[in-house]
């Protein structure tokens, strides 16, 4: 399988322009909280942002520092900046301002029955949002709502990185729906601002995945089980070898045995009763029907469907893992493939093959030259 690798931007700090309140304010620094990890950093701020307290003086002690490649990691629900107000090396005075973003202001907004408090921005992706949402609403059970603004995000945003300073929207669900163009953490606010206003029961999480840092959502149903989704490594718009590749659902309600072969994160924040193998949740879908595979035929009929007769280039399929189409007999795979192709389609086409096992899946993906 051709890995899609995406490097999030890291930087989370200033990217809202945010002004740091005066260092001038008496602070009784005796009496200021405490850290000593990361982890208990990361719960403290939440915290405080679930108090609506937006001003944050706060100790780092035994010589912890947080730099600004950390932030996305340690805070997925806010965006936070920082100024040193001393250091002596052991222990470092910090004051954190934090910030909701527009997604969280906007859902809020909406469950509520209150856009007074929005800025114009935030207004007008409360009426986008809202316009979404109406569609979502008309699927089928909470799974075919998650899917509906799971597509539309896919479908309306471009990954882009870039400068954090000069295009902050592209870091928020702005960026998503109004502009088209987002990085992961305007994905994740995205997905987020969708999903609650669906009366989901969606968050954020964060971590490591494609060599720095992410951000990313879950999802947990009635039945308590929880679920990684990342529209963002799903997302069609990168071309690889030529090609381009179109939308997958490998991290549509991912259980842990697909997440933790590309993302990393950090246990102690994490959700409970995350799923930790495929069930019925997993996303397997296609781009156009988003149906169901059943199994590798079916998985491999679709792959000679969009390439034979939809003209696509590049397609991808995930299905449950069959001994019989394993990667240890490939030359079968290809042989069915191609039968497909001249069959059904009645169509002789040259094509490339890739086949990853995946714990107890499939990927094929096959390309045309």
């Amino acid at each position: 399988m051709i890995k899609k690798i995406f490097v999030a931007m890291l930087v989370a700090v200033l990217m809202l322009s945010m002004q740091i309140v005066s260092a001038d304010i008496p602070i009784d620094w005796s009496k200021v909280q405490r850290v000593s990890s990361k982890s208990d950093l990361a719960r403290y701020i939440e915290a405080s942002r679930q108090r609506n307290e937006d001003f944050l003086p706060v100790i780092l002690t035994n010589g912890l520092t947080i730099n600004v490649h950390e932030f996305i990691t340690l805070c997925p629900s806010s965006v936070v900046s920082q100024k040193v107000v001393a250091n002596d090396g052991q222990n470092m005075r910090v004051i954190f301002q934090i910030k909701d973003y527009p997604g969280t202001r906007v859902a809020n907004a909406y469950l509520s029955g209150n856009t007074d408090w929005l800025s114009a921005d935030e207004k007008q992706l409360y009426n986008a949002a809202v316009a979404v949402v109406n569609e979502a609403n008309k699927r089928k059970g909470d799974l075919g709502k998650e899917l509906y603004i799971y597509e539309y995000i896919m479908n309306h945003a471009t990954y882009l990185t870039g400068d954090m300073n000069n295009q902050p929207r592209f870091v928020t669900a702005l960026g998503v729906l109004l502009d088209g163009k987002a990085n992961c953490q305007g994905y994740a606010d995205a997905f987020y601002m969708l999903g609650r206003m669906c009366g989901l029961n969606v968050n954020r999480i964060s971590g490591q995945a494609g060599g720095g840092g992410h951000a990313w959502n879950t999802i947990t149903f009635g039945d308590g089980r929880t679920y990684f989704v990342d529209a963002t490594w799903d997302d069609s718009n990168i071309k690889f070898g030529g090609f381009r590749n179109y939308n997958s659902y490998i991290y549509f309600n991912a259980p842990v045995e697909i997440m933790q072969a590309t993302h990393s994160w950090d246990w102690s924040l994490a959700p409970a009763n995350l799923q930790s193998s495929i069930d019925e949740r997993y996303g397997y879908c296609c781009l156009t029907n988003t149906q169901r595979l059943n199994n590798a035929l079916a998985g491999l009929n679709l792959i000679a469907k969009k390439i034979a007769t939809e003209k696509q280039k590049w397609f991808s399929v995930m299905v449950p893992y069959d001994e019989k189409f394993s990667s240890a007999h490939i030359k079968d795979v290809n042989a069915y493939l191609g039968h497909e192709f001249l069959k059904t389609y009645n169509a002789r086409i040259n094509y490339y093959l890739y086949v990853n096992k995946y714990g107890n899946y499939l990927v094929f993906m096959a390309a045309v030259p």
